[in-house]
């Protein structure tokens, strides 16, 4: 996928214009990060709890985000028991739980990791354990002539 983005990216930059006054607008990523359609991803391969791994995203200006591994998202219930929120204040607009999640196991389970289960999904699990993480910001765009 990262191969076929750059190969599209020289592709559409190479055509010919006619147009002088065309402006070109480029989206950025820090540098080590990973480019994928709007935004920039990065791997932190540091076993952390969920608020560790948030705090350590919030620190690069970014916020965790859900990938196809066991790893955080940016999803807890820890304000409110049941009320599950993003880390990054959008809008909770989208669920992709496990088969019978969350269920709040031992009442001790408020923060959600993606599963890579036979079926995947999302499971709420215990903020404290640790695991990977991938930190996710938005683009930064600019318009050159």
């Amino acid at each position: 996928l990262v191969v076929f983005t750059n190969v599209l990216s020289k592709m559409l930059t190479a055509l010919p214009s006619t147009d002088s006054n065309v402006k070109i607008e480029r989206g950025s990523c820090p540098s080590f990060w990973n480019e994928f359609d709007t935004n920039c991803y990065k791997y932190i391969g540091r076993q952390l709890t969920w608020v560790k791994a948030e705090r350590h995203c919030q620190s690069l200006d970014a916020h965790l985000v859900s990938i196809h591994r066991h790893r955080w998202i940016g999803f807890s219930d820890v304000h409110e028991e049941g009320f599950w929120m993003w880390s990054d204040g959008s809008p909770s607009d989208f669920a992709f739980w496990y088969q019978n999640e969350p269920n709040n196991h031992s009442g001790t389970e408020h923060c959600a990791i993606n599963t890579f289960w036979a079926q995947k999904g999302w499971n709420d699990e215990q903020c404290y354990l640790t695991y990977s993480s991938v930190c996710k910001l938005r683009k930064t765009f600019s318009t050159s002539c």
